[in-house]
């Protein structure tokens, strides 16, 4: 900042002519006293003499400073400048020392005029005083000079938006762009009021001094906390300029001309965010996924087994109470009823990932995967307790974005069970089995099934037990049927036609079970003897 000149004058009875040629349009060594107004400062009198003081004048503008006696005109004055003890010199104003100013009728206010000079250097409001004697007594007035070249707000715009589109979540950074005519200075302490929240209730919070000192845009940020919320969007406080020269509101801190101490004109309007700077700073849930998988590589959950859903907030939480997430089971053909499971907590309270869990019940199938219910202000957190910031009251956000159909996730949880048995051969003649020839048996299950060792079915031969035997196919292969084979011996005799008892089917090895791990049951009905299988090998 340019050194001011802080020199001392001395004030003797010297007329001087006006030093400056411009002055010569203003004023005449005859000056008629002209009413300017109602003064704004008069010192007390001296035998009914008074100094009549300007208003503070604008930088480069010019004002005037009135003697007055009362009830008495005035011929004539010398008036003097002075800046001991005040910040402006003779750089700033035009000085007289003992300019004489004369009325040509004699009025009772005589004017002198007051001159400011222009520059283009930030500085702070600067005061001198002009005054005039009488009678040994100095009247004078003390004049501020006002500047006009700090730096003043240009635009206030909001810099940032939410992640999502949607609003600021907790330690999201909300960015304001504050633009000046000039670049400025920040101090580490500068910062710009937001309000959240309704008008009539809204909450006060501070952006701070992020970047830009040294240039002509400063941001400002503020970090959202749990308890912050917004639906319609925040906004940037108006700020306007103390008479000090200090922000009055809007702004805290100090912010200044660069290279200098001279405060900013911190006055804006203010900016309203609208409903695409929404806030909501309550936890918030960023993730949802199914994280378990069907036990062993089958292909389905079994009854027993335990669906854990995963759910990741944008901060820690605690879990306080009974807490569950619901879950869709079992929807067919969009039909919704009865298919909501409820996965209750397990653990993870404390961190930013909790995890639930639901565990399968006999009779729950879905065929096309479990979804993870929509979370709204109705549905998809159960139960009577609550999920809230860690170290605070502020309870989580209850949307969040559910699932469909997880194909990798179904759920089968009944076992198969033998539908059908048949026979699938007939005699070659016709009529009954003849020794070496293969009597074939179909079993049939309701689900698609698979087996390792060989399965075994008694038929019942003239009342003598024979086994039939399916063997497993080289590799594990799914299907709904097995046939079984027995070959006739020499000696087998049945008139009747081949029956088989009720229950006679029994696996070898690993068993009969379908994709999920379900072990089949392997009960059925008798078969009634079949005149159409009899048998005959004499």
């Amino acid at each position: 900042m340019e050194t001011k000149r802080r020199g001392i004058r001395r004030w003797f009875g010297i007329t001087n002519t006006f030093p400056l040629a411009a002055l010569a349009a203003f004023v005449t060594l005859a000056v008629v006293a002209v009413a300017l107004g109602m003064p704004s400062e008069a010192h007390a009198d001296h035998g009914g003499v008074y100094a009549v003081c300007p208003d503070p004048i604008e930088e480069g503008n010019t004002g005037s400073i009135g003697v007055r006696r009362s009830g008495h005109k005035i011929k004539s004055a010398f008036f003097f400048t002075d800046n001991r003890y005040h910040t402006a010199d003779g750089d700033d104003y035009v000085e007289y020392h003992g300019y004489k100013v004369q009325s040509s009728g004699g009025e009772s206010t005589l004017r002198a005029p007051i001159v400011t000079k222009e520059d283009t250097l930030p500085e702070h409001d600067e005061t001198f005083a002009i005054g005039f004697w009488d009678d040994d007594v100095w009247h004078h007035c003390v004049v501020t000079i006002e500047d006009d070249d700090a730096p003043e707000i240009v635009h206030v715009s909001i810099a940032s938006s939410p992640v999502d589109q949607y609003a600021y979540h907790n330690g999201d950074a909300i960015d304001i762009a504050v633009d000046f005519d000039q670049k400025v200075d920040a101090g580490a302490d500068a910062n710009l009021a937001l309000y959240l929240g309704d008008e009539d209730d809204s909450v006060w919070r501070g952006a701070s001094y992020e970047a830009g000192s040294g240039t002509r845009s400063l941001i400002f940020r503020y970090r959202v906390q749990p308890e912050d919320f917004d639906g319609d969007g925040f906004r940037v406080a108006a700020a306007a300029t103390g008479d000090d020269r200090s922000p009055a509101y809007g702004f805290g801190g100090d912010i200044f001309a660069e290279g200098t101490d001279v405060p900013v004109e911190y006055g804006h309007e203010g900016v309203t965010g609208g409903w695409k700077q929404k806030v909501d700073g309550r936890p918030y849930v960023q993730e949802t996924q199914i994280i378990s998988s069907p036990s062993d590589g089958w292909t389905a959950y079994r009854a027993n087994e335990v669906i854990e859903v995963l759910m990741r907030f944008d901060t820690d939480v605690v879990v306080d109470g009974d807490v569950s997430v619901e879950l869709h089971l079992g929807v067919v053909d969009y039909n919704w009823d009865g298919v909501i499971r409820e996965a209750g907590y397990l653990r993870g309270s404390g961190t930013d990932t909790l995890i639930f869990g639901y565990t399968v019940r006999p009779g729950d199938m879905d065929a096309e995967g479990v979804g993870i219910v929509l979370g709204t202000e109705e549905s998809g957190f159960a139960g009577g307790g609550a999920i809230k910031a860690k170290g605070t009251d502020v309870e989580r956000n209850p949307y969040y974005l559910g699932t469909g159909h997880q194909a990798e996730h179904k759920v089968d949880s009944s076992s198969p069970s033998v539908s059908s048995i048949r026979f699938t051969s007939r005699p070659a003649n016709g009529d009954a089995y003849a020794d070496r020839e293969s009597i074939a048996v179909e079993v049939t299950f309701d689900e698609r099934v698979a087996h390792k060792g060989a399965l075994h079915l008694n038929l019942d031969i003239g009342g003598v037990a024979r086994q039939a035997t399916a063997e497993a196919p080289p590799s594990l292969t799914y299907g709904y049927s097995s046939v079984f084979h027995y070959v006739v011996q020499d000696g087998d005799t049945d008139i009747d036609g081949v029956g088989i008892s009720a229950n006679s089917l029994r696996a070898e090895g690993a068993g009969v079970y379908d994709s999920a791990g379900n072990t089949a049951d392997l009960g059925h009905p008798v078969v009634p003897a079949d005149p159409g299988q009899k048998v005959a090998t004499h």
